[in-house]
């Protein structure tokens, strides 16, 4: 494992100091891009007698304003660009470069990949295990149920601690547990069996969905998070994508027992590639990369290797960069959650997502009732919907990166006009102007119009294709048009995930997981209550009206987002605010922690020398000399 760790690392690169310093930037709230390098006339620089920047003898000041985009002259490389940006500090912001990034992006996704398959790949076996326990079908679709509801609510709960004691430790626990789950339910006997350890599953394996936005929030910037957060929920789909059909295939060869002894082999191997190679990434545990954790928990092996410690500088720790510890706090998603305004965002997200789930749940059945299919056959169905899903996740994600790429240069270059215009109407340099500015939400980025505008079209496509694929079901219509409809549903329905997730992110930049938590509790809780009640909706009002009112429900609430779009400016400006609040309480107690221990220690030391002075004086005057 070494050694395969050697050949990975060995072709990381590592910037050295002077590289590193000739592209420092400052991004406070926003994105950059070459063409905004440019921009000199919103570069600001002041004299520093003590740091040189390359060749230059100046260092660049941010400005206050949430949204100013400060750059310099120097050439970078669009491969290091990640690499180079910080927010709000003289250090780099993240010593993980592209390399090292792309591969968390594959072992987060790995690890999430579980969390998706666990619930896909049971559905072509729902059926059997109805026959096999002599239950009913809405007994069935409980053990369904219970799966999203504990899916839902464990993150809640293990986003607060991956947000405290780093990711880490929890995600390493998390993988843990699931595995053993899996073991118990390759040997159940019982439905009550099957029913407690779908819960411990779940309960497990779901918090990596919030850690791993966490981890891309703690080595990406806006710039680059939504391509990122993209491409981990993206590769995480493909268990959504291929589950069914991996479940078809192993039952039908070794019976359903077969797909949770695949799970657990394969969540082995996820466990002990984990432990190896996923280094942490708390910034309150290892600053930008560059500081070496101080808990074995923490500590990867990785870490060992020379061209690691090279690329993270951890012979040269910037402490500077460690963000302040908060306490431990199981409730902290309750914090999130006391913004009214949050609750639209994550209602729509969660009420797609748990339409998406409802109509994968009743595809089971459908093709087994009215179609006649076997097992193999229906795994098979499942694919253009997988396929059709991790597209469109993984697009929406670079889709994300541009957009933000032009909002950024489109605003940088109104806000420098605006700061013009404000100087020349109060007669006021442009420095006391820009202060006037930080104060009013009007001169910031519209964070939300970036992020979730496309999020209303790609709401209004999906639904349509949900309305047309209940009825299709309903009628019994040709098993192609089934699977067009569910594959035209799919392609545009987790669109909002990402939009969300890379929102939410955005917003709580130091409680990643914890945000991603709140849109997990959402979508789990909704997706349990549709589902919970997918029979009898059915019996009452069939497949047709099933999904023609979810579809209807999705559309009109899709409207809300352009409250949030209106009001964008003002709801990041107080997020932000709140945000610096909380980080200056925090390093202010943290100072006085430190001063009063400092204080502490000389009044030991001066005690010590009391006492010694004491012995010394009864001492003879041989001994004293």
């Amino acid at each position: 494992m070494i050694d395969f760790g050697k050949k990975v690392f060995s072709h990381v690169h590592t910037d050295s100091e002077e590289e590193l310093s000739s592209t420092r930037l400052v991004e406070r709230y926003g994105g950059i891009e070459d063409s905004d390098i440019e921009l000199g006339s919103i570069v600001h620089r002041t004299h520093s007698n003590n740091k040189s920047v390359a060749s230059h003898d100046d260092e660049l000041e941010a400005t206050p304003l949430p949204d100013l985009y400060e750059g310099s002259n120097a050439s970078i490389d669009k491969s290091e660009r990640a690499h180079v940006i910080v927010e709000n500090t003289d250090t780099t912001y993240s010593y993980f470069n592209n390399k090292y990034k792309t591969l968390l992006v594959v072992q987060c996704a790995f690890t999430g990949f579980y969390s998706a398959i666990a619930g896909a790949i049971y559905y072509p076996v729902l059926n059997i295990i109805e026959k096999d326990f002599h239950i009913n079908e809405e007994q069935v679709n409980i053990t369904v149920v219970v799966y999203f509801i504990f899916q839902g609510v464990a993150p809640s709960i293990m986003g607060g601690l991956a947000d405290t004691l780093g990711r880490r430790p929890v995600v390493l626990t998390s993988v843990m547990l699931y595995f053993v789950a899996c073991i118990g339910l390759a040997r159940s006997n019982t439905y009550g069996q099957i029913l407690g350890l779908r819960c411990l599953q779940a309960a497990g394996i779901a918090p990596v969905i919030a850690i791993n936005s966490g981890i891309m929030g703690d080595v990406t910037t806006k710039a680059e998070r939504g391509g990122y957060v993209g491409y981990v929920s993206g590769f995480m789909v493909i268990g959504s994508a291929l589950g069914a059909l991996i479940g078809a295939l192993l039952a039908n060869r070794w019976g359903w027992r077969s797909i949770f002894w695949f799970l657990v082999i394969g969540s082995g191997i996820c466990g002990m590639c984990s432990f190896v190679i996923l280094a942490e990434t708390k910034r309150t545990v290892v600053g930008n990369g560059s500081v070496t954790p101080r808990s074995m928990l923490n500590y990867a092996p990785v870490l060992r290797l020379k061209a690691m410690r090279n690329m993270l500088h951890l012979d040269h720790p910037e402490m500077e960069s460690l963000e302040p510890r908060v306490k431990v706090n199981l409730f902290a998603p309750v914090a999130v959650l006391k913004n009214p305004k949050l609750h639209i965002l994550l209602f729509v997200a969660g009420l797609q997502f748990s339409t998406w789930s409802t109509h994968q749940t009743a595809l089971s059945t459908v093709l087994s009732s009215k179609y006649n299919m076997k097992v193999l056959d229906i795994g098979l169905c499942y694919l253009p919907t997988g396929l059709c899903t991790m597209v469109s996740v993984i697009c929406s994600g670079r889709y994300l990166n541009w957009v933000y790429l032009r909002a950024s240069k489109r605003h940088t270059l109104w806000y420098d006009e605006q700061i013009r215009a404000l100087a020349a109407e109060r007669g006021i340099t442009e420095k006391a102007a820009k202060e006037v500015a930080a104060q009013d939400p009007h001169y910031n980025m519209n964070l939300f119009d970036v992020r979730l505008r496309a999020g209303f079209y790609t709401l209004m496509l999906s639904n349509c294709g949900y309305i047309a694929y209940g009825w299709c079901i309903q009628v019994k219509a040709p098993l192609a048009a089934v699977l067009v409809c569910s594959g035209f549903a799919s392609l545009f329905s987790n669109c909002i995930l990402t939009f969300s997730t890379t929102t939410m992110v955005d917003l709580f930049p130091s409680k990643g997981s914890t945000a991603t938590s709140c849109l997990n509790l959402y979508r789990c809780l909704l997706s349990a209550l549709f589902i919970g009640c997918l029979s009898r909706m059915v019996n009452t009002i069939n497949y047709g009206g099933v999904f023609t009112l979810m579809g209807a429900a999705n559309i009109v609430s899709s409207f809300m987002l352009f409250y949030l779009i209106k009001h964008g400016k003002r709801i990041a400006f107080e997020r932000s605010r709140e945000e610096a609040e909380m980080m200056a309480a925090a390093r202010a107690a943290e100072a006085s922690k430190k001063q009063a221990k400092e204080e502490n220690k000389k009044d030991a030391a001066v005690s010590s020398d009391v006492e010694i002075t004491t012995i010394d004086r009864t001492a003879t005057p041989e001994r004293i000399v």
